[in-house]
């Protein structure tokens, strides 16, 4: 009996550390499945803690706009996957190709045209995020009075901004349109006074080349993304709310729940903080 008893003793600490070891908290970290998204099932839930993904797709100067909305968008329950392009034509394809459910780079005009062109049925989400500004901008020119004969102007490649310059500088008095072409271009100009010669770039890429010419013609964020100026521009358009960026998605999406949901979070605080201060006011929020 003297030696059973330390052996009792000894199987009696052992489950007592057993128990001891099975009883501790224990956290569980649901992690989102990228490779499904809201999109190939629309009867997903967003209760309890698991996040639905969204598949997101914007340009590379957009990158820290999704991360300003990331904490609401998932406070909202969903998990934004991001995919990346370097110009803005990728985004569209990739959104027809169903490699991703939904960008968020462009405005309607934009998009119109790009269905034209394509054969899309893309379709902006309501309500849409918020308006670029869009102006002339020069490194030798102080006002539009300086801008000399025969200068040369810098435009977006892509019809939808090249004709709201082109708009612009007929408001401006500077050059007349053809009042028959609906989205013109540089060859729709019917009268030239000041003989204004004009090259394209993308829209991107065209801050670069403000030093080579005597004004260019885009959206004010551009130039914030090339580390330019925008102070002083040369004149501004006036027709922002109709060039206001949104949520694009394919037509059999436009009604879904998550896509009308992501364009309600994104409206938060922390999105008009990064528009003020990183995009230097560049970019007016809908909402406010």
């Amino acid at each position: 009996m003297k030696k059973l008893l330390p052996l009792l003793l000894s199987v009696a600490m052992l489950l007592t550390m057993a128990v001891g070891c099975s009883s501790g908290n224990t956290e569980t970290t649901t992690t989102p499945d990228a490779a499904s998204s809201p999109a190939a099932d629309d009867t997903a839930s967003n209760t309890g803690s698991e996040l639905q993904t969204i598949r997101i797709g914007v340009r590379s100067d957009m990158v820290d706009q999704v991360e300003a909305v990331r904490e609401a968008v998932r406070a909202g329950g969903y998990e934004l996957d991001a995919t990346i392009f370097d110009d803005s034509v990728q985004p569209d394809v990739a959104l027809a190709e169903k490699s991703i459910d939904i960008n968020w780079y462009q405005h309607e005009p934009y998009m119109q045209s790009y269905n034209e062109a394509n054969g899309t049925d893309f379709v902006m989400i309501e309500p849409k995020t918020f308006y670029p500004l869009f102006a002339m901008f020069s490194e030798k020119w102080s006002s539009l009075d300086e801008l000399p004969d025969g200068a040369t102007i810098g435009l977006c490649n892509d019809a939808t901004n090249q004709s709201r310059a082109l708009f612009m500088l007929q408001d401006e008095g500077l050059l007349t349109l053809d009042e028959s072409v609906e989205v013109p271009t540089q060859f729709d100009v019917k009268d030239n006074p000041h003989n204004f010669k004009f090259v394209e770039a993308e829209m991107s890429l065209l801050p670069q080349s403000i030093s080579d010419v005597d004004a260019i013609c885009l959206a004010a964020g551009h130039m914030v993304n090339a580390g330019k100026s925008v102070d002083n521009p040369l004149c501004m358009s006036h027709d922002n709310d109709t060039y206001a960026v949104g949520f694009v998605v394919r037509a059999e999406d436009a009604d879904a729940q998550w896509a009308k949901d992501l364009a309600e979070l994104v409206q938060c605080d922390a999105l008009a903080e990064y528009f003020a201060t990183e995009k230097q006011g560049t970019q007016i929020p809908m909402w406010e």
